[in-house]
């Protein structure tokens, strides 16, 4: 009778383990992985994306966010088109150019919605004190780092030197290089100018005395007029050591996209997620306390994603 006993108090663990295990097999499973494209180490969509992935997961346990390395913009368009990607941070006038299927999205477009507007994006072109460029024309006949081939960056950096009546391909000898190689190449010289992120620009300010080119008001905003996707965005004195004077510069924007097909509950959450966790992101990433809940429920270019549109909406933000 007691090996009888002992038999079933074995069979009734087994069992209970064997429940426990499947429970958290379970579990696991229902665990939403989600693949997230940046850009190049040291630019701002790489330096957003680990806040992002961190806070989100941690206050969404049923997903997780893997922030990836990519190209930038244009790579991770196309990946969220080939349904390879499952959220992207972009630039929003390029995101603009894949939904209408022109520029270098001709006739392939891509779509796609947008779950938060992030950080303004405002890089500035840049060049070390001992250069006698003093202007943005003045980058004529120059080495100038224009960002990545394929990336938003470089898109970007093509359009501001067009605003100037400067061709990349005639008038200057362009270097397509990722945001930290940019910097490292201003630095021992092997461009004489580059653009910029806000943070790299303030890491080659402590070690080199440099110059920041800003834009003059009368240019930006006739090319603003020819370029709504765009807006402005100047930074106060002493943002940069060494630099005592305010900066003028455009502001590009950035977006935090999704694939068309998302579920409308799980984006909803994950626009909940990012804007009551603001707190969270500025802990790891100093520069995300300038997002606000206002900033990020703000239309740019691309639309939004109606699981979205219903979290704002319930906050009181969507206009």
């Amino acid at each position: 009778m007691r090996k009888k006993a002992v038999k079933i108090k074995i069979i009734g663990l087994s069992l209970f383990v064997l429940l426990v295990t499947l429970s958290w097999f379970g579990t696991a499973s229902a665990v939403e992985q989600l693949s997230m494209g940046t850009a190049t180490v040291g630019g701002i969509f790489y330096n957003l994306g680990a806040p992002i992935s961190q806070c989100v997961n941690s206050a969404l346990p049923e997903v997780n966010i893997t922030a990836e390395v990519t190209e930038g913009t244009t790579e991770n368009l196309r990946l969220i088109g080939q349904g390879k990607m499952h959220l992207a941070t972009i630039t929003p006038s390029i995101g603009y150019y894949a939904r209408e299927g022109s520029h270098m999205f001709k006739d392939k477009p891509i779509d796609f919605r947008v779950v938060v507007r992030l950080l303004p994006n405002a890089n500035v072109w840049v060049v070390l004190k001992k250069s006698d460029v003093k202007s943005i024309p003045e980058l004529k006949g120059k080495k100038v780092a224009v960002g990545p081939a394929s990336g938003g960056l470089g898109v970007v950096a093509r359009s501001q030197l067009a605003g100037y009546g400067i061709d990349y391909k005639k008038d200057i000898k362009p270097f397509f290089l990722g945001a930290g190689d940019m910097a490292e190449a201003l630095k021992d010289g092997t461009v004489e100018g580059a653009i910029l992120t806000m943070e790299l620009a303030k890491m080659v300010a402590t070690t080199h005395a440099i110059r920041v080119l800003a834009w003059d008001e009368a240019t930006l905003n006739k090319f603003l007029k020819e370029n709504p996707l765009y807006g402005k965005y100047v930074y106060p004195p002493d943002t940069f050591q060494g630099v005592d004077y305010p900066v003028l510069t455009m502001d590009n924007g950035i977006q935090l996209i999704c694939r068309t097909d998302m579920d409308e509950g799980l984006v909803h959450d994950l626009a909940k997620a990012i804007i009551e966790n603001l707190d969270c992101m500025a802990k790891i990433y100093a520069p995300a306390k300038l997002l606000t809940p206002e900033l990020a429920a703000s239309e740019l270019a691309n639309p939004f994603h109606p699981g979205a549109i219903r979290y704002f909406k319930e906050k009181g933000l969507w206009k």
